[in-house]
């Protein structure tokens, strides 16, 4: 059974509750009919038993002759016979035989002393059925004693043969029949029904089965739809639930791949720039130094190159410490400090700028590295500096405010704001709107803030600005 499979297994359950079902009910039936019938059949013989007794007395009166010279041979017990559709026996007191209903094969034997006490006991005691057994079969017979004036003159017996019990039987079996028939249609139809609900039930088994086959790291997964609150409504949830998640998953996961792939190629740049940059400018010194004229055009010509090649230098050493910071961002350093008087100094450094700092409370206490709160702010700073035209004045707001179990820092700008298409890729590593840069700060920026569990979001409203907020977990000092 367990080697079936689930749908096989509820549809053999069904079926066999079905089968027992009808079959209990089928045998309940049987036996209530037997005995109904049974019952029936008795009661139609006391019937007919009360009616002969009646016409017996009312037809023969044993004060004119006597019961043997009354009954033998008389054409009246035949009639009564006919009438009732009964065969009668009439015996004395004594239990002889005196004449009978029957024109052929008629047992004339008396009544043996046995079914005599038998007889009386059970009148005595109040019954009118008596079985008695002949031949191996069993024959329900009737006895009843003749009254006139309350005084017991002969007795009656009416045979219920074996032919009118085979009739019964046979009714039975008749009635059987027909319930087995009606039975196995509607074992048929209950089968069909049991199918039609079996598919209800496992349809949405074998959708999820296929999402499950068909579910894929690296494409979009179908959720599934189902309206009704059951069983089944809990498994699909629970599915659509794993989907989000294995979406947001790899989303982190492709994100962290690309960074990786970004930081080793970070290394690999800074270390194949830096190494020819060192001896390129001390040659360049070297040789400024060591070359003495007295033209004035050759020498400003030569310090016009040196200054040149010093810049560009300078230019590269800057892009490959760029790149070095950017694949060397780790969390080594932590200590914990109040963020409100770190922020308050790098501040300090702006404020020529028009960066103030509009809200300090006090002991914001944090645990992160000093030196990557520096360049995060450094680098929000300075971009918001940037996103300002020359012809406005720039205005840029530093806030610090409480948020449940983080510090909010919040950096606004009344800048350009960005725009649409920028938006989704303003965090990732190389995208710079710049003429100048490498693209690689506020990639730095976020990398940093999710090193040590913070956040970083921004909105931003096209010719108003634009506002940072990043959330620094509390340090609890219990």
């Amino acid at each position: 059974m367990r080697k079936l499979k689930l749908s096989h297994r509820i549809f053999m359950s069904m079926l066999v509750l079905i089968f027992f079902s009808f079959l209990a009910v089928g045998i309940t039936t049987i036996f209530r009919y037997q005995t109904k019938n049974k019952e029936y059949h008795k009661e139609r013989l006391k019937r007919k038993d009360r009616a002969v007794v009646k016409s017996i007395e009312y037809m023969f009166n044993p004060k004119k002759r006597s019961i043997k010279d009354q009954f033998l041979n008389s054409p009246l017990l035949n009639k009564l016979s006919d009438i009732h559709n009964l065969n009668l026996n009439i015996y004395d007191l004594n239990g002889s035989f005196i004449s009978t209903s029957f024109t052929s094969n008629t047992d004339t034997s008396n009544l043996s002393k046995k079914v005599i006490t038998n007889i009386a006991r059970k009148i005595n005691s109040g019954e009118k059925i008596i079985r008695e057994i002949d031949d191996k079969k069993e024959l329900l017979q009737i006895y009843r004693l003749l009254y006139l004036d309350n005084q017991p003159y002969g007795i009656l017996n009416i045979p219920y043969d074996s032919t009118t019990l085979n009739d019964v039987n046979k009714e039975i079996r008749t009635e059987v029949l027909v319930l087995l028939k009606i039975y196995s249609f509607l074992f048929l139809i209950a089968g069909l029904v049991a199918v039609f609900l079996l598919n209800q039930i496992t349809k949405p088994l074998k959708i999820v089965t296929q999402k499950l086959k068909n579910v894929e790291i690296s494409k979009k997964n179908e959720p599934i739809f189902w309206a009704v609150n059951d069983e089944l409504g809990m498994l699909i949830r629970q599915y659509n639930k794993l989907i989000e998640e294995l979406k947001d998953k790899a989303d982190k996961l492709a994100k962290s791949e690309r960074q990786s792939a970004w930081k080793k190629m970070a290394r690999q740049i800074a270390h194949e720039i830096k190494n020819p940059l060192t001896p390129m400018r001390l040659s360049v010194q070297h040789f400024a130094k060591t070359i003495a004229t007295n033209d004035d055009l050759a020498l400003k010509k030569l310090n016009e190159f040196t200054s040149t090649m010093l810049q560009q230098i300078d230019t590269m050493s800057a892009v490959a410490s760029s790149f070095s910071n950017f694949a060397s961002l780790t969390n080594e350093f932590l200590e914990k400090f109040q963020l409100e008087e770190e922020v308050d100094k790098i501040v300090e450094l702006y404020k020529k700028d028009g960066v103030v700092l509009i809200n300090k409370p006090k002991n914001c206490f944090v645990k992160i590295d000093k030196t990557h709160l520096t360049r995060i702010l450094n680098n929000l700073i300075q971009n918001a500096i940037q996103s300002i035209s020359n012809q406005d004045k720039i205005i840029v707001k530093i806030n610090i405010v409480d948020d449940k179990d983080f510090w909010c820092i919040s950096v606004s700008d009344n800048g350009s704001g960005i725009i649409e298409e920028n938006r989704e890729k303003i965090f990732e590593p190389n995208f710079t709107t710049k003429n100048s840069g490498m693209g690689l700060g506020l990639a730095m920026v976020k990398n940093i803030v999710n090193d040590f569990n913070g956040n970083i979001r921004f909105v931003t409203e096209l010719g108003k600005g634009t506002t940072f907020f990043i959330q620094i977990p509390k340090f609890n000092l219990n």
